[in-house]
């Protein structure tokens, strides 16, 4: 009996060893099937080739002294381009302003009852314009206060048109008013008068104001065209 105990004792033994030796085997054939990067961590991501590639071609791509000038005249072509354009648009509204304004006098002032008065200096010495007054039969409708500005263009020859309006054909008188500084810087005013005859069409009326080197004063004159 105590044979058979021990066989009994031996055979459970074995029975254990085997079963502890098949489970080493089958997790030896598992160890053994797995793929050999089972291990390494996923990254989520793969890199792309193209996107690579592009990235190290921009790194590439500097800029050159060369390239730098070149953009650096395209540049300024433009902006003269651009210059020329603005100045181009600048005249073409110049234009288009005086027959504007041409327009707008041949409409307000017909040719056949229109009447001008011109202003024009030629005075240094003996007299200061400041402002001039102009009455038309007996009727304020014009005056007007020169800066220094427009005395100096008027020295070199420019003509200042102080009033243009309506005036019917018939006689007519004008009066002009003149105020500034004479002589030693002492004010002067002086007027002058004209009368005249409208007939049909424009008529053009001119106040003058010169030094008289013989008298040693101004000479204030109107006088038509």
């Amino acid at each position: 009996m105590a044979f058979l105990s021990e066989n009994g004792l031996c055979g459970a033994f074995g029975t254990g060893l085997r079963s502890r030796r098949g489970v080493l085997v089958l997790l030896c054939l598992i160890l053994a099937g797995a793929p050999a990067n089972a291990t390494e961590p996923a990254t989520g991501s793969e890199d792309v080739p193209g996107e690579s590639a592009a990235g190290v071609a921009l790194d590439r791509i500097i800029e050159t002294p060369l390239s730098v000038r070149e953009s650096r005249e395209r540049a300024q072509r433009a902006v003269n381009e651009l210059s020329r354009d603005i100045q181009d648009l600048k005249q073409t509204v110049v234009t288009l302003n005086k027959d504007l304004r041409v327009l707008e006098e041949d409409l307000l002032f017909p040719a056949n009852t229109r009447f001008h008065v011109f202003v024009s200096l030629n005075v240094g010495e003996y007299f200061r314009l400041e402002g001039v007054e102009l009455r038309l039969d007996n009727q304020v409708v014009s005056t007007y206060l020169y800066s220094a500005e427009e005395r100096q263009a008027l020295a070199k020859g420019g003509k200042h048109q102080l009033y243009l309006g309506n005036l019917s054909p018939g006689q007519h008188t004008l009066s002009a008013f003149f105020v500034g500084q004479g002589p030693n810087g002492r004010e002067y005013k002086r007027g002058s008068s004209l009368r005249f005859t409208k007939e049909q069409g424009p008529k053009f009326v001119e106040l003058a104001v010169a030094d008289s080197e013989a008298r040693q004063q101004p000479e204030f004159m109107v006088r038509e065209w």
